[in-house]
Parts: C-alpha cells; sequence; structure tokens
C-alpha cells in the first residue's frame, strides 16, 4: 500500500504539473532536482522486480516472461487506444485549435506517415512518450532476469550504468528523419533503462531480506538526509550563498538523467528505505487508489491535460481560473479511480455472491410456459 500510495502521489503531481497554472509552478520538482517521473518510472519498477521475481522463484522464465510481454501487450493497446484518437482529433481540428495545433507539429507535419509510426513506437508525441518508454523496458526485463540469475545484479546494473554513461555525451544522431517524421520520446532510453533496472534489482532483492541492514540504518539515514536537504535548498533557492550556473545545470538534466540528478534521486531512495515510515492508513487511502489503477490513470490523464491545456491558451484566464482547472484534472481522474475500485470490489465479491442461493434460483429458474403456445393463423 506504501508504494501503491508514494507512486500515486507522483501521479497526482504529474496531473498538476501538465496543466499550466500556477499549480503546476509549486508542483514542479518540489523534491529537489528529481520529477515526478523518475519516482513513477522507478517504484513500477520496483513493483515489477517484486511480482515478476516472485513468479520467476516459484513458476520459472516461461511463466514470469509470459506475465511481462502480456504486461506489455496491454500497455501498448492502451497506448495506442490513447494516441491515435487525441492525434486524429488533431489532425482534423488543428485549424480551429491553435494549441492542438502546437502541441502535435511534428505529427501534422506528416501525418500519414506519422500515423503508420505510431504503432512501430518511432513517432511519439509530447507528453504521450512514458508508455512506450514502459513497453520498451518491460520487454527487456526477462532477459535481465535471466542474466541477474546466472551472473548476479552486478553484471546487470554493470552494463545498465556504462548505457546511461554513454547517455550522458552527444550522440551522432542519424538523419532518418529526413525520409521519415521519426520521434523519439524526450526520454532518453539510454538514461532511463538504469533507473528501471535499478528499481527492477531493488524490488527482487527485497523478496530475499532487508535492504539495509539494521546497524547501519542509522548512518545511511544520516548521510542520504544530509544530501535530500541540499538537494532541496538548492533547489528551492533556500541555501545561503549558493547560486547555481547554467553548467550545473547540465549536470541535472532531466532527460538524459544527469549525474547530479541521479545522485539526488538515489538519496532519496537510500534515505526512505533507511527510514522505513509506516504513516496511518488513512492518509494513503486515496493516492493509493491511484497507484493501484495507475495505468488507467495515466492514460486517462493525457487527453484531460491536453484539453485543459488548450483551454488555458485559447482563452484569457486569471491565475484563480486556471488553478481551478488543474484542480478539476485531478478530481476528474479521482472519480474515475473511484469509479474503477467501485467496478473492482463488485467483480471480486461477484463469485461469493453468485454461491447465495437466492441469486442462484434468479440466475438459473426455470420458465414453463402455463398453456402451450398456440400456431400462428394462416
Amino acid at each position: 500500500m506504501r508504494l501503491d500510495a508514494v507512486r500515486g502521489m507522483f501521479l497526482a503531481i504529474m496531473a498538476g504539473v501538465h496543466v499550466p497554472s500556477p499549480l503546476s509552478h509549486y508542483l514542479q520538482e518540489p523534491f529537489g532536482f528529481t520529477s515526478a517521473a523518475e519516482g513513477f518510472i522507478f517504484l513500477s519498477a520496483c513493483l515489477a522486480g517484486m511480482v515478476y521475481g516472485k513468479t520467476y522463484l516459484k513458476s520459472g522464465w516461461t511463466e514470469m516472461s509470459r506475465r511481462v510481454w502480456n504486461r506489455a501487450k496491454l500497455v501498448y493497446i492502451v497506448h495506442l487506444a490513447v494516441l491515435l484518437p487525441v492525434a486524429l482529433i488533431a489532425w482534423l481540428y488543428a485549424r480551429q485549435v491553435a494549441p492542438l495545433a502546437n502541441h502535435f507539429h511534428d505529427f501534422l507535419l506528416h501525418p500519414v506517415e506519422s500515423l503508420l509510426l505510431i504503432p512501430l513506437l518511432l513517432h511519439q508525441a509530447p507528453l504521450f512518450d512514458i508508455l512506450p518508454l514502459y513497453v520498451v523496458l518491460l520487454l527487456a526485463t526477462p532477459l535481465a532476469f535471466v542474466t541477474a540469475r546466472r551472473h548476479g545484479w552486478g553484471i546487470v546494473l554493470s552494463v545498465s550504468f556504462l548505457g546511461w554513461l554513454a547517455a550522458q555525451f552527444p550522440a551522432t544522431h542519424l538523419a532518418t528523419d529526413a525520409l521519415l517524421p521519426v520521434r523519439g520520446g524526450s526520454f532518453n532510453v539510454l538514461a532511463w533503462q538504469f533507473l528501471w533496472f535499478s528499481g527492477v534489482a531493488l524490488g527482487e532483492t527485497s523478496l530475499r531480506g532487508e535492504i539495509i541492514s539494521q546497524k547501519f540504518r542509522s548512518f545511511f539515514f544520516t548521510v542520504a538526509g544530509l544530501v535530500v536537504l541540499v538537494g532541496l535548498g538548492a533547489r528551492h533557492g533556500v541555501l545561503p550563498g549558493v547560486t547555481l550556473n547554467d553548467e550545473a545545470y547540465l549536470w541535472m538534466d532531466k532527460w538524459t538523467l544527469g549525474p547530479l540528478r541521479v545522485l539526488n534521486f538515489a538519496a532519496w531512495v537510500v534515505f526512505l528505505i533507511a527510514w522505513n515510515p509506516r504513516p496511518p492508513a488513512w492518509l494513503m487511502e486515496q493516492t493509493a487508489l491511484w497507484g493501484r489503477h495507475s495505468l488507467a490513470v495515466f492514460a486517462v490523464h493525457l487527453p484531460l491535460v491536453v484539453c485543459a491545456a488548450s483551454v488555458i491558451q485559447m482563452f484569457p484566464m486569471t491565475d484563480v481560473e486556471k488553478t481551478f482547472l488543474g484542480l478539476s484534472v485531478i478530481a476528474a481522474i479521482s472519480l474515475w479511480v473511484a469509479w474503477l475500485e467501485h467496478n473492482a470490489a463488485f467483480r471480486k465479491n461477484l463469485p461469493g455472491l453468485a454461491a447465495r442461493p437466492w441469486l442462484q434460483r434468479l440466475l438459473h429458474r426455470e420458465i414453463i410456459p402455463t398453456a402451450p403456445a398456440k400456431p400462428f393463423a394462416r
């Protein structure tokens, strides 16, 4: 529940950030030089490591890989089901709705070719690029599991780290977009795969015992806590005499996960593991629902934030009205989550309900006509 609650909190932050308003300004990187996207991807990876790692131990590689690939297939289908209708609407109404034209600019330059590339995950619109990243990382996860089983997580994370390191240097870009409108996502896959596989390794390792030994908890709590405080202070400008120049921000790049950004995020992970907070269940209940239905929440939030952002850009609005619209998106998602949870609870209780005698009689009763039916007159 705690992991779901934190993941749900990151989803709520993302929904607020993606609607341009004063609210998005305050929700932008509130935890230092780390965003909700890092937390969402990492926690999803931790849960994948725990769930699929347990399946691997009990049922073997075949069953584990089947479950992983089924999940990847579901995410892929949801991605297409959300992006294609929104892209087609932008194609039809781009002349009337300028914000849609701006948001889907690359798509509208070559709409037919882009529609052919979208199913191949080779054309990704802004905000619609996390799910393709998730699909690619999921498809690579079974290989990471089998390699870790044979050689340990050390070799997996070492190769993954080299990929992240390569992403920190300018790469040579092939001119593929000269022939086709190939558009990768904003997230550098080489960099973000390191975050993913670190989470998978942490989740799978947690099945075998404590991550941090009890006698070292105080040490890690103190050191990581200091790094967290420095990151918070530097990000929000509360450290006296500390100013960051432009070169420092290059080390905190979000899309390539710059070194200082990774350090800040790793400090949060170690700090929370060493602290191991246990807030009351009532405090986590709402965001835990968001986290439990994370795929559905993320999918529905995309068209909502595109619509809200278009409204804000098309009509003159005060800061209060923009904030209200941003909060309305979060409220609408909460209603959606409540409906999903209600349906899930109903389906869960349906077998027990169907076993009740009165319902069985209702479902299986025989209707016997009291008199034979008369033939139709000619």
